[in-house]
């Protein structure tokens, strides 16, 4: 990993973890900000959305467990992938 990538991914790190604490605090004029600095570009919102990911992943295998993480995961993948292709979504959120 060069010099560029690696300033390149903490800089996806502190994004990520600004959204999350933004999130907590219930900025939404933070996260806005924070969204479009990350969209300045394709690469900047992989990288974002990366490290989003990894910081869900490492506090959810913390606090849940391993296992009970993963199983988390997969019924949150289960459940968005039946509110995706249902007809009538809104009526899951009445």
């Amino acid at each position: 990993m060069s010099t560029v990538e690696r300033r390149a991914a903490a800089r996806a790190n502190q994004r990520a973890a600004a959204f999350i604490r933004f999130q907590l605090l219930g900025d939404h004029e933070a996260m806005r900000y924070l969204l479009v600095d990350a969209a300045e570009s394709e690469r900047a919102r992989l990288e974002f959305v990366t490290a989003l990911a990894s910081i869900a992943g490492s506090l959810a295998a913390t606090t849940f467990g391993h296992d009970r993480a993963l199983a988390y995961l997969q019924s949150v993948a289960e459940s968005s992938a039946a509110l995706s292709g249902a007809d009538d979504i809104d009526r899951y959120f009445q």
